[in-house]
């Protein structure tokens, strides 16, 4: 049931550049110029709904600072709407853009003015509402609820009061119980202000989804609020229902219309004028129990334990899977993806492990056997955790030799980190002739040593001809797609939608085919010598870590060099400009594409520029010294090598393997800085057909790249779908951080899944060195968005502890002291950049769980030793 809009024949005056909109007028893709009340109110009154007559002070005209005041021009172009409204009174309430989100409403952070009778009085409580933008209370929501994008915009709303009878808060699903079977309304008589604010109780209904009262709780209500004042209540309405059943019902069943609205359940106010029914606001409920109730987090963690199960099975029947057990590793997919969302992973996994994907052809490059769909079924999603399949992915390292799946499986149940990063260390892709001989025979292991080191000249000549023909081919045609990209992002807003959607899948096309084609082969190369690399160490000096000083202070990353003109652009010896012309399509984690990328949040830049500043440290200073070190090492490394007839052969293949490991490490930086660009096209085409969908923020990134054409011809459809996935995530996310999905999963051990980490997992604090040095400082921990808010006001003497730490991180370990992350390896794009900016870094399993913020540690990142310091 809706009712007829009462906006016919209002009009109100719209002031210069888009300064002044009528709510009626308020059309799809406002959100941003509107905020989100305003937005959501103007959907309501295209949906019949009866909403108060209004106008918006857009957010796009006034941008406020800290003393919000109200140019001139812009004060006479509000109070000629205002004049022409007719109002007798009003409400000011504040529209910011990030408000009434569905995970975070800012409720009672920005404040409601009313009643406003008066020119003077509208304009004072408009300024008020834009200096809320960055008052006390709105930076505290901020650091509570973690947000991590830029102060939101705030335009003001401006609505008719409505002289209620009675008004409330209505929730279509229980806030209490999670049941969404139950509505539940709170009701005061007139205003319903007090009831916003908590100064009362008011009556309380839970009512069924037919608007049947289930229960009634009634308070004493000695006054109401009116338009001209506190009213006091008779003896015989103190005690009686602010709202007779019958109007239960009917608002339940309006309630009812509006949470299909919107696709989700609502928190929603309204007021009562005779038999007519007004709504003052509609947002999603956030907080629910629902979210994250026992039984809901139970269930989900059973049916992702069957949906794995059966996947195992099914596997098994299509011969995929042949080992006595399956393990599934976050390994490095655990550092690139924690906690996607739907589009972010299928997305990964699509370009990545589809059909004739990166992976297959990044690999068919170098000399492995791989059909086109070779490691479609390499990654899992399991409660919302990436993790690659052990089994799968040792096939996409097949050159022609048997798979020993078995031994590589009991290798990983004797010690679950083998899992971690299995191609450096775990795979054997090379093995000296004495080696192959006592694992498999004389005649088999001479066959094998022979086979492996073909193999490795032709990855030697592979690798080579790379890095002759980067810098004239490949890269100056990254060069020419990073342009096209940003002329693509410049024009999203003018390109009709079908183009639009069509530009998302060539981006995909050109990620799948070419950049991350190439991504796998450089990374695949890098890696490969890098792991020769250590092999040999261990065989000639004892200890394959050696090898870990001679891949730091490497040349030639993108990467690195974004840190080093930081603190360039510190030093003021190049501009801002072309910093973010460079640099503007990075992210926190480039690969999740909720991740604002840099160009969108300046205020990130000036965060770390003042934290460089504020640490005294001098990157290219700093960089240098590692370089030098890095000479030293390979110096020393010359003089302490035995000589023999053997070692010497083994010695020259050492450094031929050690010069191109340098050379590919980085190298794999770079490709990932340029794909990094196709990655912003897509985040940037994806919340443009968001803000066309008239959806709320992210809500796209809960579906997945085949179902964006259905979410333009089943609206309705597609947002029941996005409200199931969000609380799936949110489930995800909390299992993430109780640390209840283990790193490594056993198909044997399937309950492992959604079990309580042991007290005595929390006890060890050794953990795998994979940047060498020591450290002392206090922990700072970051969640999954801590580049653009956890990193703000670092002193130089913090110690970053996070779960995961992608490229997009980087330029704050120029600043920091040293790096715990929960996942990676020595070949991490973490455990890289650590070494580049010259801190040590531990892999610790649980760290986040462990170390609290504050905490003064000392961490050794040649042992993989951390120290709580000062009796923490």
């Amino acid at each position: 049931m809706q009712l007829a809009s009462p906006h016919a024949g209002r009009t109100a005056a719209v002031g210069p550049h888009g300064l002044v909109l009528p709510l009626h007028q308020i059309g799809p893709g406002a959100a941003s110029l509107v905020g989100r009340k305003a937005f959501r109110l103007g959907r309501l009154i295209h949906a019949g709904y009866r909403v108060p007559s209004g106008f918006c002070v857009t957010a796009r005209a006034v941008s406020p600072g800290d003393e919000a005041r109200l140019s001139e021009a812009e004060a006479e172009a509000i109070l000629t709407a205002w004049r022409s409204s007719g109002f007798r009174a009003a409400a000011v309430r504040s529209s910011a853009t990030e408000e009434d989100d569905e995970d975070a409403s800012w409720a009672g952070v920005f404040p409601t003015v009313l009643p406003v009778k008066d020119e003077n009085g509208l304009l004072a409580a408009i300024e008020l509402c834009l200096r809320a933008l960055h008052g006390s209370d709105a930076m505290r929501y901020r650091m509570a609820s973690a947000r991590q994008r830029r102060a939101p915009g705030m335009a003001v709303l401006v609505h008719e009061l409505v002289e209620a009878d009675a008004a409330g808060i209505l929730f279509t699903a229980n806030p209490v119980t999670g049941s969404a079977d139950e509505m539940v309304v709170n009701v005061v008589p007139g205003l319903g202000e007090p009831l916003a604010a908590g100064r009362v109780t008011g009556d309380s209904f839970v009512l069924d989804r037919d608007g049947r009262i289930k229960t009634a709780t009634l308070s004493t209500k000695n006054a109401m609020l009116t338009a001209d004042g506190e009213v006091m209540l008779c003896a015989q309405r103190r005690d009686q229902p602010a709202l007779t059943p019958a109007l239960l019902a009917r608002l339940s069943q309006l309630a009812a219309g509006i949470e299909r609205t919107f696709g989700r359940p609502q928190d929603i106010e309204f007021a009562v004028l005779g038999d007519e029914i007004h709504f003052l606001q509609a947002r999603p409920i956030t907080g629910a129990v629902s979210r994250d109730a026992p039984e809901a987090v139970e269930a989900y963690i059973d049916a992702e334990r069957d949906r794995l199960g059966a996947r195992i099975d099914e596997l098994r029947r299509a011969g995929r899977l042949t080992g006595r057990d399956a393990v599934f590793s976050n390994g490095n997919v655990g550092e690139l993806l924690p906690t996607p969302t739907p589009m972010s992973f299928a997305l990964f996994r699509e370009i990545f492990t589809g059909v004739g994907g990166a992976v297959v052809r990044g690999r068919r490059r170098l000399g492995y056997e791989l059909a086109d769909d070779a490691a479609v079924a390499l990654l899992e999603i399991v409660c919302g955790q990436p993790r690659f399949n052990l089994e799968i992915d040792a096939g996409t390292f097949s050159a022609g030799l048997p798979l020993e799946i078995d031994e590589l499986l009991d290798d990983v149940a004797a010690d679950p980190g083998r899992a971690n990063y299995p191609e450096f260390g775990l795979y054997r892709q090379y093995l000296s002739l004495e080696e192959s001989i006592a694992l498999f025979g004389l005649a088999e292991g001479r066959r094998r040593h022979v086979h492996m080191r073909r193999f490795r000249q032709a990855m030697i000549d592979n690798a080579r001809a790379i890095l002759a023909e980067f810098p004239i081919g490949q890269e100056t045609a990254f060069r020419r797609s990073l342009k096209a990209c940003r002329s693509l992002i410049a024009a999203t807003d003018a390109t009709p939608t079908a183009e639009l959607i069509d530009a998302f899948h060539a981006a995909v096309s050109r990620l799948k085919h070419e950049s991350c084609a190439f991504f796998v082969t450089v990374a695949r190369l890098g890696f490969y010598f890098a792991d020769l690399v250590r092999g040999r160490m261990e065989r000639l000096l004892g200890d394959g870590a050696l090898a870990t000083p001679l891949l730091q202070g490497l040349e030639g990353s993108r990467i690195t060099e974004q840190g080093l003109d930081l603190g360039r652009l510190a030093e003021g010896r190049i501009s801002r400009t072309e910093f973010l012309e460079a640099y503007g399509h990075m992210a926190f984690n480039e690969l999740e594409l909720t991740s604002p990328r840099l160009a969108e949040t300046p205020e990130a830049l000036d965060r770390l520029l003042a934290d460089l500043t504020r640490s005294g440290r001098r990157p290219d200073e700093d960089f240098s010294q590692l370089c030098e070190a890095r000479s030293e090492a390979e110096a020393g490394l010359r003089r302490h090598l035995p000589h023999s007839a053997t070692h010497d052969e083994e010695a020259g293949n050492l450094f031929v393997d050690l010069e191109l490991a340098q050379a590919l490490l980085p190298l794999r930086e770079t490709v990932k800085y340029y794909f990094a660009a196709e990655y912003a096209v897509i985040r940037t085409v994806l919340k443009t057909l968001n803000r066309r969908l008239e959806w709320s923020e992210d809500d796209i990134f809960h579906l997945r790249p085949d179902e964006i054409e259905s979410a333009f011809a089943h609206r309705a459809k597609m947002n029941e779908i996005v409200a199931r996935r969000r609380q799936e995530r949110r489930i995800a996310k909390m299992l993430a951080s109780q640390r209840r999905i283990p790193a490594v999963i056993f198909a044997s051990r399937l309950e492992a899944i959604g079990a309580w980490p042991e007290a005595s997992a929390f006890c060890g604090l050794t953990g795998a060195p994979v940047a060498p040095g020591v450290a002392v400082g206090r922990v700072r921990l970051l969640d999954e968005g801590g580049f653009e808010a956890g990193c703000a006001d670092l002193q130089g003497d913090e110690i970053i502890v996070a779960r995961s730490a992608s490229l997009g991180l980087a330029p704050a370990f120029r600043v920091a002291s040293g790096l715990v992350i929960e996942v990676g390896g020595v070949l991490a794009h973490a455990a890289c950049q650590a070494r580049e900016s010259g801190i040590p870094a531990v892999v610790l399993a649980n760290a986040t769980a462990i170390l609290r913020d504050g905490m003064m540690i000392r961490i050794d990142g040649d042992a993989g030793s951390i120290e709580l310091l000062d009796g923490a």
